[in-house]
């Protein structure tokens, strides 16, 4: 494309475009800025939950489960970094063949002529995030592995209480890191999904964004799951001896 963007995508597009955006890279720094400041956002909970669980693992002898978890995790991260290598390179032939597309294409909105020039775009756009969750996906498992390095070279217990606290939060924290990232990886997938709704205009595709962005907070602040989690979190720092405050 040899034209500016500005002059590619008319008004509407640009600012679905900009919506979609917002909702796509401000999902996750919202939900961990509102669950910093209280209610039951299942991420919120998480690295507490997951340091409790790293602290199991330091004062158990037999830590074949928490390696069996973790790997599972692994294997996980695994399949979506391919599967998202595969619909990377569908778009990426996509993109080479649109002059072929574009009579099919065109019958998702007649209404709405469409340029080549803004037809690579939209196509470009759930390629791009697709890209960003690959590059999530893989990060979280160099993360994961460092997280089973760190669980293998645990010392075996009794360890004294300051130390297994203090190795707890360390391997707990990077535990988080790795696992928070690749839920960003697998989100991937809902937005760009979300995205191809722009291939049928631009009010597809914002109502897309918002439609998503509604599931995913309703998921992680109103659902049923969210409530049952927070009560598990209670019991579970309960029972480690944190004592914690009642859910809302």
């Amino acid at each position: 494309m040899d034209l500016p963007l500005i002059r590619v995508v008319p008004a509407p597009d640009l600012a679905a475009l900009l919506l979609f955006c917002a909702v796509w890279l401000g999902y996750g720094p919202a939900v961990r800025m509102l669950g910093r400041r209280g209610g039951r956002a299942i991420n919120a909970g998480l690295p507490t939950v997951r340091v409790l669980w790293m602290r199991s693992a330091v004062l158990r002898d037999n830590r074949i489960t928490d390696s069996a978890l973790i790997g599972h995790v692994v294997h996980s991260a695994s399949f979506f970094a391919s599967t998202s290598l595969i619909a990377i390179g569908t778009l990426i032939g996509v993109l080479s063949g649109l002059d072929r597309l574009m009579p099919a294409l065109a019958g998702l909105a007649p209404a709405l002529p469409t340029s080549r020039e803004l037809l690579e775009v939209k196509v470009l756009l759930p390629l791009a995030v697709l890209v960003h969750g690959l590059f999530k996906l893989t990060w979280a498992l160099r993360q994961l592995n460092y997280t089973v390095a760190l669980i293998g070279a645990m010392p075996p217990p009794p360890v004294p209480a300051a130390e297994a606290e203090g190795l707890a939060e360390a391997v707990g924290g990077v535990l988080s890191s790795a696992l928070t990232t690749f839920n960003a990886g697998t989100r991937s997938y809902y937005f760009a999904l979300a995205a191809f709704g722009w291939l049928a205009g631009p009010y597809v595709l914002a109502a897309a964004g918002l439609g998503l962005m509604a599931l995913l907070v309703h998921r992680q602040f109103l659902s049923d799951v969210s409530g049952r989690f927070a009560t598990a979190r209670l019991l579970i720092e309960r029972a480690h001896g944190r004592g914690g405050q009642s859910p809302p």
